[in-house]
């Protein structure tokens, strides 16, 4: 997902794109540009105060007046000081407020996302948009572009106020170097862009190999993988490394460029001053000494425009590659124009047919119907397509050809938010977020306590979460790893129970789960079952047999439907999976 280099030194459209989101903010913004307008006012009248100090208090000696203008200074440089602190203050406390504007709108933004687009973007390179990135942009107003506005107002202001109180050759002599650093500025800003693109690639490379592989340490380990997968993470922080490198190439040419054009200029005004001041001309000795505080003043914004220019450039690059995120339309188009009212929970599926990628096909025509309270026991080999009919009865994809009805509506014809609001999924890998029991059942919905304990012990899983230290307060970790398979199997059960669907879909784990788990979940199952339109993928023998209706798959295709016996009785493909997977089961039981 990289983002592709637009080759300007500065891009005007994406500021503007950055500009809107200080609308709310204004006032705030105009404030902090009206102070370093002032800062720039302030600063400009020093050497001028010198100036009048050393030929008026200094040359002709005045301790009177060179005390009460030595005050002056030093007021104005209090004033300068508190002026600084609100300027500061503010140009940082609205680039805060932007950046939490811009990351809520980008996490909503996200979360519309099709499944599709999980499944080939890495989660690291989001985390680095949504965290990173945006802190960055938060520098664009902090120390980018409301400094470099000042900066470049200082510059104007001191310029004029040299042309004006000095004499304008002395001036012209003394910035004749200005369009060298012109020229090598312009190069600098495109360089530095294209280097600062490539350092957030690689930061979201770094970020998105850290974020997968401490997900799965546990493999690395078990297949004794540690030292490769130690290589591949040199490899990518050298890659890091490197291109922070050649921006740093970049700025380390640039700095030292400014300081021998001002140490020329410098050299210049003290060179061709200092023959008017030694000769009686019409430079003084004030005129000689500001003008050579005003050239070192002029030419610190230029150091600092380089790192100005770090800044911003840092903040455009980022911001290219957040507004890339929200500029991209992969969400599910929510078509619906009506809400499922009172739902008796008819499924049908009518020749649906679907597949992850345009030239793979995965169902083929898929139909198959449950009526209001059945369960529907999906059986079949690994990739028979089971796991995606769960997936496309939740609209998490979209079909290619075909329908999906539910109480005889096109889901397509239903809003988002009604259909999954009717829809409970509970999946083999069961996903707990680091926090409580009692969080994790209710997702942060407003249920009752008791409520939650009245459902747990209807489905048989109060005594377990009983068991636990802080019982429903018990913070459970990351993906629930303070949990066993079983008991993550248990919580999702009661995480569907108590929102009350209208239609289950449970994939069973297949991990292996004790005896007395494997009974709770038995139980759980019959008692989430009991009552509602239920579509499982089974696994378990026990739930095969119980089914009303049961779909074998094979290859994306329904080869076969009907109760467990009749299908035994008719010796097709069923019976083969029977005879592979089930038999020993049973014989067993």
């Amino acid at each position: 997902m990289a983002s592709s280099i637009s080759g300007k030194a500065f891009d005007l459209g994406l500021l503007r794109k950055i500009m809107r989101y200080v609308a709310p903010y204004r006032w705030v913004f105009y404030t902090a540009l009206f102070l370093t307008m002032l800062l720039s006012v302030l600063a400009t009248a020093r050497p001028l105060l010198i100036q009048y100090v050393i030929d008026h208090f200094v040359i002709t000696p005045d301790p009177e007046g060179l005390l009460n203008y030595t005050l002056l200074l030093l007021g104005l440089l209090v004033v300068e000081s508190f002026v600084q602190f609100l300027f500061t203050y503010g140009a940082n406390h609205l680039g805060q407020n932007i950046i939490r504007d811009l990351r809520v709108q980008l996490y909503e933004h996200i979360l519309s996302f099709k499944l599709r687009y999980f499944d080939k973007t890495p989660i690291g390179t989001l985390v680095t948009r949504a965290v990173s990135d945006i802190e960055t942009i938060a520098n664009i107003f902090a120390e980018g572009i409301l400094v470099i506005y000042g900066d470049l107002f200082k510059i104007v202001v001191m310029v004029g106020a040299m042309f004006y109180f000095f004499d304008y050759r002395l001036v012209l002599i003394s910035l004749s170097v200005v369009p060298v650093l012109y020229y090598a500025t312009r190069i600098f800003q495109i360089k530095i862009k294209s280097s600062f693109q490539d350092v957030r690639t690689q930061v979201a490379a770094l970020n998105a190999f850290v974020q997968e592989h401490l997900t799965g340490m546990n493999i690395v380990q078990i297949f004794n993988r540690e030292d490769a997968e130690m290589e591949k993470f040199q490899a990518i922080n050298e890659k890091h490394k490197q291109a922070n490198i050649r921006s740093i190439w970049y700025f380390s040419i640039f700095l030292p460029v400014i300081e021998i054009m001002s140490a020329i200029s410098i050299g210049l005004a003290v060179w061709f001053g200092g023959l008017q001041a030694a000769t009686g001309g019409y430079v003084t000795l004030g005129d000689l000494t500001a003008l050579i505080i005003f050239i070192n003043m002029l030419f610190r914004p230029l150091r600092q425009l380089a790192d100005r220019f770090n800044t911003l450039q840092m903040g455009m690059v980022a911001s290219e590659r957040v507004f890339k995120i929200l500029e991209t339309s992969e969400h599910i188009a929510d078509t619906g124009h009506r809400d499922l009212e009172s739902v008796k929970g008819d499924i049908e599926f009518k020749n649906v047919k679907f597949g992850y990628k345009e030239d793979e096909i995965i169902l083929k025509g898929v139909s198959f119907s449950v009526n209001k309270g059945q369960t529907l026991a999906i059986v079949g080999a690994t990739g028979a397509g089971k796991s995606t009919i769960i997936n496309l009865l939740s609209r998490f994809y979209e079909i290619w050809e075909g329908e999906i009805l539910v109480d005889g509506q096109n889901i397509k014809d239903i809003t988002l938010s009604s259909l999954r609001e009717n829809i409970a999924v509970v999946l083999q890998d069961v996903f707990l977020f680091s926090d409580s029991i009692y969080n994790n059942i209710t997702l942060n919905k407003e249920i009752p306590l008791d409520e939650v304990q009245a459902a747990a012990a209807f489905i048989g899983v109060d005594e377990f979460i009983g068991n636990l230290p802080d019982q429903y307060d018990y913070n459970v970790r990351e993906r629930g790893n303070m949990l066993s398979v079983g008991q993550r199997q248990l919580l999702a059960f009661l995480r569907a129970y108590v929102s009350n669907p209208s239609v289950l879909v449970l994939d069973e784990a297949t991990s292996s789960i004790d005896t007395q788990s494997e009974a709770l979940i038995q139980k759980a199952i019959d008692k989430l079952t009991e009552g509602r339109t239920s579509i499982i993928i089974a696994h378990r023998l026990a739930t095969i047999k119980k089914a009303d209706k049961i779909l074998v798959m094979d290859k994306g295709q329904v080869v076969e439907q009907g109760n467990h016996n009749e299908l035994l009785s008719k010796g097709g493909y069923y019976t083969g999976l029977y005879e592979m997977q089930f038999k020993a089961e049973e014989e067993a039981i």
